[in-house]
């Protein structure tokens, strides 16, 4: 067996610090909504205007997006041509803006008071960083319904928001996703 002991005396665990940063307080009635263009996005919006909405609430709509770059993470011999990159990157930037077009349309049409921003980077920090800055008081997001050995690898942009967030997290499910049952046998 493998293993050392040494004579020093273990150091003793250092006491608590208070926090010198007053950590910032939620603003009452600010919603964040995060959207990707899904039918489970849509939903979870749709959900909150029927369930939660309120007249003084303020609804601030969040999308945020990674860029894939050119280049291979595991295989750099695969790269991605810089034209087809190019593409890509304008196809991402078209669709963000029509995605913030029709939420435009929505916050208008329902008489909605609210934002929209758009982000890159990854989604599930947007998220977070987005109710930090704007100070809200909770986030309605939808799930993507990931299968369960995909989500277990890969995780889930929900299951980061809910274990990151600073604010209660509502995540209204896809009500047509197979459910796992444990009484089935």
């Amino acid at each position: 067996m493998g293993g050392y002991w040494s004579s020093q005396p273990a150091e003793p665990n250092p006491l608590p610090q208070a926090v010198s940063e007053k950590p910032s307080k939620p603003e009452d009635n600010v919603v964040i909504i995060p959207v990707d263009g899904s039918r489970q996005a849509d939903m979870a919006f749709a959900w909150y205007v029927t369930h939660v909405h309120r007249p003084e609430n303020k609804v601030h709509i969040v999308h945020g997006h990674e860029v894939e770059y050119p280049t291979g993470e595991f295989y750099p011999d695969y790269a991605i041509p810089p034209e087809e990159w190019a593409e890509k990157v304008r196809k991402a930037e078209e669709d963000g803006m029509n995605l913030i077009k029709r939420y435009e349309s929505k916050l208008k049409e329902l008489q909605l008071d609210g934002e929209i921003h758009s982000q890159v980077g990854p989604p599930g920090h947007v998220i977070v960083s987005s109710a930090d800055e704007l100070k809200a008081s909770m986030i309605v997001m939808g799930t993507r319904g990931l299968g369960l050995v995909r989500r277990t690898i890969l995780g889930s942009i929900s299951d980061y928001v809910i274990h990151h967030s600073k604010v209660p997290v509502t995540v209204v499910p896809d009500p047509k996703a197979p459910r796992f049952d444990v009484n089935q046998g």
